[in-house]
Order: structure tokens, then sequence, then C-alpha cells
């Protein structure tokens, strides 16, 4: 049996037991986290709700390690303004609606011919209590946060096998690890992709498509400004979290260059700020204890001839 002592948790490790380990200044990882550097010159990369904050950063950071960038977003304007200056290309879609998620992996493959890396980025919060947010709201927000992701990911991985090569990247937050009033709907959704790209990882176990969660903290963008206005739902949670130093804000320039480094290393999370790691490890064993019990049970992969036609439409 593993056992949870303080010790361990305050070290953030879980020693012999094959989950994590910490390295000096680094984020968690895990033990599979170190591999070989991935080349990203003259690799394909989109990233969904790229034309401001952390997707316009993850944008900036891809470009300037050598990929060929394709940004999507419903603001035409600022999406343009963005594959610009990075040099990429844009397309618009609404995440949102069905329409919007249906056919974008066929537009982007239409695009730049093939898909290295997909990350999901797009999504929006609420600021209010869950019980008085407008139903349309909620409805909104389930599906660019939580639906999207799920088919665009179903869309992509399929592309992504019949290439015999890929990274989907999830961004999800800390809030899909512990509660949050006020982001009760936000949180259950980043709770449900983080979850659900968990068991994916299982089934593609033996496929070259790697995944990662990305899960920061709070970030310095215009989300949080939103949100930390001192009048909002949300204000008598936030000044007990400042009391106790758990509101850090971090800038979504780091957000991006770990989340590069992660696709170059083939890393399963990026969980930022450190002072946050107990939290996802404690929240990940039930996790890993699964991942452990599965060693060695092969599920059964799509067929050679299936992921083959489905390259071909797609490119």
């Amino acid at each position: 049996m593993i056992q949870l002592t303080n010790e361990t948790i305050a070290n953030g490790e879980l020693r012999d037991t094959g989950l994590l380990i910490k390295s000096a200044g680094t984020p968690f990882l895990s033990v599979w986290d170190h591999k070989a550097i991935m080349e990203l010159q003259n690799k394909n990369v989109v990233i969904t709700g790229a034309s401001m904050g952390i997707g316009e950063k993850l944008a900036e950071a891809f470009a300037a390690a050598g990929a060929n960038v394709l940004v999507v977003a419903r603001s035409i304007d600022q999406l343009q303004a963005v594959a610009k200056r990075i040099g990429g290309h844009s397309l618009t879609a609404d995440l949102s609606t069905a329409e919007g998620v249906d056919d974008l992996v066929d537009r982007c493959l239409e695009a730049i011919g093939h898909i290295d890396v997909w990350i999901n980025n797009a999504g929006i919060e609420t600021s209010d209590a869950f019980v008085t947010t407008d139903r349309n709201v909620v409805r909104t927000l389930a599906r660019l946060n939580f639906e999207a992701p799920l088919m665009l990911t179903h869309d992509v991985v399929n592309h992504m096998l019949g290439r015999g090569q890929g990274h989907v990247v999830q961004i999800s937050s800390v809030a899909g690890a512990i509660p949050f009033p006020g982001l009760t709907a936000y949180a259950g959704s980043k709770a449900g992709l983080t979850s659900f790209t968990e068991s994916l990882r299982l089934e593609l176990a033996d496929t070259p498509v790697n995944l990662t969660v990305v899960a920061p903290g709070p970030v310095d963008t215009a989300m949080w400004a939103r949100l930390d206005t001192g009048d909002s739902y949300q204000a008598p949670a936030l000044k007990r979290f400042r009391r106790l130093q758990f509101l850090p804000k971090i800038k979504p320039e780091k957000i991006a260059a770990a989340t590069v480094a992660a696709v170059q290393k083939e890393k399963r999370f990026v969980r930022l700020p450190a002072r946050f790691g107990a939290y996802h490890m404690l929240n990940n064993a039930p996790s890993r204890l699964v991942e452990i019990a599965m060693t060695g049970v092969k599920m059964p992969l799509p067929s050679t001839s299936s992921t083959a036609e489905i390259s071909a439409t797609n490119d």
C-alpha cells in the first residue's frame, strides 16, 4: 500500500511508487516525462482560442520554436493580427457551436496539409453563483470548454493515428483539481477535460500519439481581471485564498514556454505554480494507481486500414 505521509506531500514526492518525482525548481513531473527532445522546426501546430491571453502567447512561443502555427478563434481582427505577427495562418470558428467544431480539423488540414500538434485552448469562465448563472451561459461554457475539446480531439487523433505521429495538448486548470466557488461550471468542465485525457491516455498507450494536460493556477490575463474586481461573487473566497497565499498570478508567457517544453519532451503534465503541486498529486493519485493496475493490459487499437483511410481522407 502507498503511504502518503506529511513528509512526502511536503516534498512533492511519492518515493518508490512510480507515480511522481520532483526536480528542483520545476513543476511536478511523472517518471515517464523524461524523454528525448522533439524537434518543433517546421512542425504544424494548431491552437484554438489564440486571439488573446494564453492562446496568443502559445502561438508566439511555438512560432519562436520554429513551428508553422495556425491560430483559431472567433475574433477575426485580433486573430489575423496574431497570425501576421508570427508569420502563421488563421481560421475563424465559433467552437461553442456544432457547426464551428465539426469541420474544423478538415479545414485546418486543407490549410496546412497535416497536423503535428493540436492545442485545445479555447474556453470561457463564469463569474456568478452557479444557480444564478443564465442557463444559456452554462450551456455555452459546457460546449466550448468540454464538448469542443472532446470532439476536436476525436477528429485530430484519428488523423494523427493515420500519420503515425502526433501530440494533443489540453489547456485545463488547477480549478479542475480543487473546488472554487464562483467558478463551479468552469471547474467542472476542466475536471472533466483532465479526466477524459487521462482515460484516453490508457487507450492510446501503445500508439505514437502523445497527450499533455496543462493545468495552471490563476494567470495574468483578461479572464482573471474580470474575476478579481474586488466586488465580484468570488471576492470573499479570493480574500481568504490571498490570506493563505494561494493566489500567485502566473504570466501567460511562462505557461506558453512550459507548454512548448512539454511538447518537446513529451511530458504528461504542466502544473504551475509549484506550490499547487500537492493538490495535483493527491487529485491524480487514483488515476496513477489505475494506470499501474492496467500495466500489461493491451487495449484494442484501430485497424491499420481504418486509420489509413482516415489519414487519406484528411490529407
